[in-house]
């Protein structure tokens, strides 16, 4: 089965690409006349629409001259005058239209439209035109309803304020038309490729073959689901346009109230309307019928039975087995078309001659599956928590989810907006004496940058504090999907990437830490944990354990020189271990419980340097890794942890674990690539006893009262401390067993701890390193989960990996992957 490209098919003159934008100002022009967006033809309305239009033309403009031969310029000479061009015409846009939202829109169709047409991606190009355009009507659109709608409700000859529903019609507004616009511009890409636009041969759309002429009738089943799925969100919006304020902003119970259809039903019709196209690519008729009308049948079912259209016929008895007769007629006609000897009998595509929609998906099948998981799990962190989080009854203003936590780092980013400085001494702590602010600054000033840009795009301050602080939780929290994508991708392979994805993107316990509102740092700081792992493992998996110095001694000129062997010789390990502490180091200045995370990798390193000593294998590799993942953590950390009010690089809540850590790893890389060469039952003894004496010194210590290492070290730091005073806080104390199941799901976690097991197996006697590491992260995140409710989210990647691995291993073992 072919797997390639075409190559270039089409390329009309340059400048007809111009007409794009004045395109899709005449669509928006057009549905106004229709749908009623609001738009007016005055002087300053038309002005933003003018401005996106300009950025479109500019952004072609350096492809126009290059094919006019009047700039012989390189390729990063002509990009870098671009992006100048564009950042200085910005500035000028957003005086000329007073916004920075509109010039800001400008910018990313001048400068983003020229990265895709100049990389040869015209068709994106097309889409993201007519995207800028739909996104300028949805505001005007939406504002246009907020001012001739209000949200007052009179039934009954009582009113009633139903803000939270006036606010989702806004929203459905909004994300109903810019969603035609963009489902309109891939229309656009498709039917105009080779006629406005250059036909691409590069990405998705190369993919589409070559023909004869203008249209290209190999695209109509695509072309059909498109505009079917355009065509939904226009009809649904137009039913919505007139419906009574009864049926937008009243209760469910009421009598008469039936609702409005909403974004989802139309946003999965389109899906379903790209299956069915999809399956007419492979000629597979039949099934293209029967998902494609069940569909038309749920839906109109469904609208009857929500009450938007009623039926005598329907309401008796006999209904049950009318709607029976139809289903049953469906088939039959399905059937009587598939069996026809002149409209049916269609034959399917042989497995040698697949379509180019099959081609396409088995090039891209994991990354749009991702993507969605990514869509999915946002959408799910932010659809019931977005219009209560502005309506809280008992405020009568925003609310926050997740306890006392969020509110405190609501009071730090009002700090940090007011006064461009970190909050370190907070008088309110502890009253009238006055406190440390314990929270790490990198979480809290996202949020407070976050809440800048949208200031500076013209939203009011306040608002801007807290849309950042609800929103930005759920983002990190479904953002969470591609290192855990990547993770499972790089050792188990696509299927358990894609699963990996999805299972992390509704699994209880990481949704519940990750909503929109909760606004603590649990979702930043398991996003960058994620991360960690996945750079770490890429190292380790990069790294090997082959002998790059023929000879080591224990002088520091013989370890830098073993050092820099690795680091010469094994560069892609050594950029991702530096990238791993990179995003250790973010989390250490979000958490300052970071530290289990390179205590579980310092786990897994003792364990293989051990191992390896056994089997006579270098272990210099490893060394250097985890020596250059400690002191990018080091280097990124010290600023914070050692400014003199917080004095926390020897405090136990601090830094003083990782220093632990830290001597740990170069004791061990010293004495195994030092004496790399003697006997391994010297050297590992060496090891041993060393480790003895430092653990009795630190418990003299202890019982002498002079430092609290032993305990710092046995209680990991505190958090596994059972006291009376823990006892007293939910999430100190140990879950309930169906809390645990439940948390990741019974099935998931049964299935990663068996995975657990096996990988540590593979990484003991088959010598996997990337295994035994994946192993001990899932087994100690379980023993942390079973000891403390805390642990529950921070356990959850794990969980979704190895789950991952164990579920794709039982399917390809069942033999259902070849069935299928």
């Amino acid at each position: 089965m072919s797997t390639e490209n075409d190559s270039k098919i089409g390329a009309p003159d340059a400048m007809f690409g111009w007409l794009l934008a004045p395109i899709a100002i005449l669509l928006a022009l057009l549905a106004d006349s229709g749908l009623d967006f609001g738009l007016v033809l005055g002087t300053d309305e038309i002005k933003p629409f003018a401005m996106i239009a300009l950025g479109a033309i500019l952004a072609m403009a350096p492809r126009v001259l290059r094919e006019r031969e009047l700039i012989t310029m390189s390729a990063a000479t002509i990009s870098l005058a671009t992006l100048i061009v564009a950042l200085v015409l910005t500035n000028v846009v957003a005086s000329f239209v007073d916004s920075n939202f509109i010039a800001l829109i400008f910018f990313v169709t001048m400068f983003g439209g020229y990265l895709l047409d100049n990389s040869g991606r015209h068709e994106w190009n097309t889409i993201l035109v007519f995207s800028m355009i739909g996104l300028w009507t949805a505001v005007v659109a939406a504002a246009n309803y907020a001012d001739t709608n209000d949200n007052i409700l009179v039934f009954g000859g009582e009113e009633y304020t139903r803000n939270g529903a006036w606010q989702e019609a806004i929203g459905y507004v909004f994300f109903s038309i810019w969603a035609i616009f963009t489902i309109l511009g891939m229309l656009a890409a498709v039917l105009l490729r080779g006629i406005l636009t250059p036909a691409t041969d590069v990405g998705w759309f190369g993919y589409i073959k070559p023909v004869e002429g203008n249209y290209n009738i190999a695209t109509l089943p695509l072309q059909i689901a498109l505009g079917v799925w355009a065509l939904t969100h226009i009809v649904t919006l137009y039913y919505f346009g007139t419906l009574s304020e009864l049926n937008v902003l009243g209760i469910a119970g009421l009598e008469g109230y039936h609702g409005y259809i909403g974004f989802w039903p139309a946003a999965l019709t389109g899906v379903v309307a790209l299956t069915c196209a999809w399956m007419a690519a492979e000629k597979w008729y039949t099934r293209a019928l029967f998902i494609g009308s069940m569909w038309a049948l749920y839906i109109v079912s469904s609208l009857y039975e929500t009450n938007h259209w009623t039926s005598d016929r329907l309401d008796g008895s006999w209904a049950v087995w009318i709607w029976f007769g139809i289903t049953f007629f469906i088939g039959v006609m399905i059937y009587w078309f598939a069996t026809h000897e002149q409209y049916g009998g269609w034959k399917n595509r042989e497995l040698h001659q697949p379509s180019q929609a099959k081609v396409f998906w088995s090039n891209h099948w994991a990354g749009i599956m991702i993507f969605m998981a990514f869509l999915t799990g946002l959408a799910i962190r932010v659809q019931w928590y977005f219009v209560p989080s502005m309506n809280s009854s008992a405020l009568a203003s925003w609310d926050l989810t997740g306890g006392s936590d969020p509110w405190y780092m609501k009071r730090v980013v009002d700090y940090v907006i007011a006064e461009n400085a970190h909050l370190i001494w907070d008088a309110d702590r502890n009253y009238p004496v006055g406190g440390i602010n314990p929270r790490p600054p990198l979480f809290s000033w996202s949020m407070a940058i976050g809440a800048m840009m949208l200031t500076n795009l013209g939203m009011n301050s306040d608002e801007a504090v807290w849309f950042s602080m609800l929103a930005l939780p759920a983002i990190y929290g479904a953002l969470i999907v591609f290192p855990m994508a990547g993770i499972a991708k790089d050792h188990f392979g696509k299927g358990a990437g894609v699963l990996a994805a999805w299972l992390i993107a509704f699994m209880p316990t990481h949704v519940q830490k990750s909503t929109w509102g909760m606004a603590d740092h649990d979702s930043f700081v398991l996003l960058f944990l994620t991360a960690a792992f996945m750079f770490y493992l890429r190292a380790i998996k990069h790294g090997g354990d082959d002998r790059l110095s023929r000879h080591t001694n224990a002088w520091p000129s013989g370890i830098y020189n073993a050092f820099a062997a690795v680091m010469k010789e094994k560069r892609t390990a050594t950029l991702n271990a530096i990238a791993a502490g990179v995003c250790f180091g973010i989390v250490a200045l979000g958490w300052k419980g970071f530290v289990y995370g390179p205590a579980i990798i310092f786990l897994a390193y003792v364990v293989q340097v051990a191992m390896n000593m056994l089997r006579k294998k270098d272990s210099t590799t490893i060394s250097t890794i985890n020596i250059l993942l400690l002191a990018t953590i080091f280097v990124m950390t010290m600023p914070f942890y050692a400014h003199p009010q917080l004095n926390l690089v020897w405090n136990s809540t601090g830094l003083q674990p990782l220093v632990f850590i830290a001597i740990f790893t170069l004791a061990i890389a010293w004495i195994t690539t030092g004496f790399r060469d003697k006997p391994w039952l010297l050297v590992l003894g060496s090891l041993f006893t060393g480790g003895i004496v430092f653990g009795v010194v630190l418990y003299l210590l202890q019982l002498a009262d002079m430092s609290n290492a032993w305990e710092v070290l046995t209680t990991g730091s505190g958090y596994f401390t059972k006291n009376k005073i823990f006892g007293t806080i939910a999430e100190a104390s140990a879950p309930s067993r169906g809390q645990l199941f439940a948390s990741f799901g019974p099935i998931v976690f049964v299935i990663a701890i068996v995975m657990g097991f096996i990988a540590l197996w593979d990484g003991i006697v088959k010598k996997n390193q990337t295994h035994l590491i994946l192993g001990m992260w899932v087994l100690v995140a379980s023993y942390m989960a079973w000891s403390a409710g805390r642990f529950l989210f921070n356990a959850a990647p794990a969980m979704a990996v190895m789950g991952a691995w164990g579920i794709t291993g039982l399917w390809r073992a069942s033999g259902a992957g070849e069935m299928a």
